[in-house]
């Protein structure tokens, strides 16, 4: 397994800016109205427009889900093609004083947990989730406050862990700057639909990914399969690794995926010590 390398502090005040600035450039693409950096969204095959995002149907009755063992979590994000976010056609931007931003509204669009359970655990089978089923969370990827599709299946996965969770402090943030007109309703959509992880960070909230439970064993992901040569994506304390980090020698010219994106093992063409280079 790899093991974190430390780096000088002159280094690694060097990586830390290199960090801020991948961050930093993200959240000032969201807000100054550019939407997120196309590596967000290319790492994990999301739409890059709200209008690519598929509209929620309404089922009352269970629809169907893939397979058993076809979905694959990447690492704390669903599979973008089992659970790739659906909006609720009933919230648009010109209604989200009488919808999203009305204390109480979701409450009234919330399916039963009669509906929900039995779906979480179906999903469940189909991500190869093996540990017992109150160990997880049937959550919405777009959230209700922020106009997610109540009760279509493509927006609901089976999240590892307790509620509440780092994702719900996401989606709170989000609905915030929505409601307060500081992001526009179809781009905080795209963006928790993409990578909540990454948007986490652009409104301020830290490092949210090392907050999340690890998958229980034998829930498939792509946190414990490797990318590339064997080479998980997490150090021997489970923490998730970022752009601008330094990875080992003998790990140079590997891939992984993480929360932060699809990351190569590189050596700076000027010299010096590797260090994980996002895959453009």
């Amino acid at each position: 397994m790899l093991e974190p390398a430390r780096a000088p502090i002159s280094a690694g005040n060097k990586r830390r800016r290199s960090r801020r600035a991948v961050w930093s450039t993200a959240l000032g693409a969201l807000f100054a109205g550019c939407g997120l950096t196309a590596s967000m969204l290319a790492f994990v095959g999301q739409p890059a427009s709200a209008s690519a995002l598929p509209v929620g149907k309404t089922y009352t009755s269970q629809p169907s889900v893939p397979a058993r063992g076809t979905c694959h979590a990447r690492g704390v994000l669903p599979d973008p093609r089992c659970t790739p976010g659906a909006i609720n056609p009933a919230v648009t931007p010109a209604d989200i004083g009488s919808t999203i931003c009305k204390a109480g509204w979701t409450a009234t669009v919330r399916p039963p947990e009669s509906y929900t359970e039995t779906l979480k655990a179906r999903q469940m089978a189909a991500y190869g989730g093996t540990a017992s089923i109150s160990k997880y969370e049937e959550d919405h990827l777009i959230s209700l406050e922020l106009g997610g599709a109540p009760s279509d299946p493509r927006n609901l996965w089976p999240e590892y862990g307790a509620s509440p969770n780092p994702k719900d402090r996401v989606e709170n943030a989000a609905k915030a700057a929505v409601c307060g007109h500081r992001l526009s309703l179809a781009r905080a959509q795209v963006a928790i639909a993409t990578n909540w992880v990454a948007l986490g960070e652009t409104l301020g909230l830290g490092d949210l990914a090392g907050q999340v439970p690890l998958p229980a064993p034998g829930h498939t992901t792509t946190s414990t399969v490797a990318s590339s040569g064997g080479t998980p994506n997490t150090s021997s304390t489970g923490r998730y690794y970022k752009p601008g980090e330094y990875c080992p020698e003998k790990d140079l010219g590997k891939t992984i995926t993480d929360p932060y994106g699809t990351m190569t093992c590189e050596k700076p063409a000027g010299g010096g010590r590797p260090h994980w280079e996002r895959v453009s």
